[in-house]
């Protein structure tokens, strides 16, 4: 069973990697961890902000382990009842058809509440300054007028994503990312808050992305008390959403759910909307190019190894290259010299376009790039060079794969004795 008990708002706590904070913390019991309190944190300056009177983000943060572990939930307090219903009927059946072996659990609750709110209430979405992210703010906030719905806060919350958190590297490039929330914010004239959590005390490494749409709405469930509007930035879409499920092709629960989940658990008072998947990926990157606020912040490198913790983009790794591919295609990369390093993309440029051809029938993201390629008239290697070019490449990298293999095997040896 996994018991959660004891909510509480506690003000003023030191912290190493920053300011004081506030945050919501309960006292945790669990067959899988040892692992005693959970709770999300914040600035104290925040502290408001916080939904300290339901269980909410605590219970749809545990709900993946619970299920994966065959636990039962028990909480010693209030939920959303909007919350636990859907839950109950619908998002577990959700959650098994992504992950069969789990296990359907009950979930018992001393009550129901809605969260108590601030008379002053937010618009807000996340942002690294990333593609995704800067296209939420071209259609919520440079394009949006009706205050309603234009975003007033950028949220950066670190759950996970940014390698091992008890890494101290893992909080130095974290802290470096969200530099980059915090500078833009203060050139829109937009809030900039970072969210830290032990969430992953007891998660499994894996689970940030298998279980990435449960961190994201566990933690804007956190700011109950303070938003009214949270725009999660989706990465693939309608028509990619479709044809991943029709093929059973996801690559993570949130590219199977998200447009289904994100509505299911938002409580009352608060409306969580996947944003993004009305564009494509390159689309998008089209939308913001020309914006000269992304030419200076642009940042979607995944790169998350101990020797890459500042926050620039390596322009090797995975989103680097798909990123430069598109704008390479828009004949505009030169204008992202401050945030690329351009020389990279030249010597791994042709290299990456065969990956991607090669790719074509199997990544919608490769899909996407070639064809965004193709319609702007650039060149590209046809099928036969480019599946000779990654054979080739592979053939060169198999003394280091075979080696990285030993290492790992030696490593793993002194390990278990």
């Amino acid at each position: 069973m996994i018991r959660l008990s004891n909510l509480r708002l506690e003000r003023g706590i030191p912290f190493k990697y920053g300011k004081a904070q506030a945050r919501i913390i309960c006292d945790m019991e669990a067959n899988f961890t040892d692992v005693k309190e959970f709770y999300f944190c914040v600035d104290d300056e925040y502290a408001d902000w916080l939904a300290s009177d339901v269980y909410d983000a605590f219970l749809v943060a545990i709900l993946y382990p619970a299920m994966c572990y065959g636990e039962e939930i028990e909480i010693d307090g209030s939920v959303s009842k909007r919350i636990y219903h859907n839950i109950m009927h619908y998002v577990q059946g959700l959650t098994l058809a992504y992950a069969p072996h789990f296990h359907y659990v009950p979930i018992k609750v001393k009550g129901f509440a809605d969260a108590k709110k601030m008379d002053t209430l937010h618009i807000g979405t996340g942002f690294s300054g990333g593609v995704d992210s800067f296209s939420t703010l071209a259609d919520n906030f440079f394009g949006e007028e009706d205050l309603e719905y234009k975003i007033d806060t950028l949220f950066f919350f670190h759950v996970g994503q940014y390698g091992n958190v008890n890494n101290p590297l893992s909080w130095e490039r974290a802290n470096n990312r969200f530099s980059i929330t915090r500078n833009f914010a203060a050139d829109t004239g937009l809030n900039a808050l970072m969210m830290n959590t032990n969430m992953f005390d007891f998660y499994q490494p894996k689970w940030e992305y298998d279980a990435g749409v449960f961190c994201r709405i566990s933690s804007v469930l956190v700011f109950q008390g303070g938003v009214k509007i949270y725009y999660i930035s989706n990465d693939v879409t309608y028509k990619e959403f479709a044809q991943m499920n029709f093929y059973s092709r996801h690559m993570s629960m949130s590219v199977m759910s998200d447009p289904i989940i994100m509505p299911l658990l938002s409580p009352a008072g608060l409306e969580i909307i996947c944003d993004g998947a009305q564009h494509s990926r390159t689309e998008k990157t089209k939308n913001i190019a020309e914006l000269p606020l992304v030419q200076k912040y642009l940042n979607v490198c995944v790169n998350s190894s101990d020797s890459h913790v500042s926050a620039t983009n390596c322009s090797i790794c995975s989103k680097c290259l798909r990123t430069m591919m598109a704008l390479d295609s828009l004949c505009i990369l030169d204008k992202f010299n401050r945030v690329f390093d351009l020389s990279k993309w030249k010597k791994f440029s042709f290299k990456y376009k065969c990956e991607q051809i090669v790719l074509y029938d199997k990544n919608v993201f490769a899909q996407d790039n070639v064809d965004f390629a193709r319609r702007n008239g650039k060149y590209l290697p046809n099928r036969l060079i480019a599946h000779i070019v990654v054979e080739y490449y592979k053939i060169l990298s198999l003394p280091r794969r075979v080696l990285g293999r030993i290492k790992r095997m030696i490593h793993g040896n002194k390990t278990n004795h």
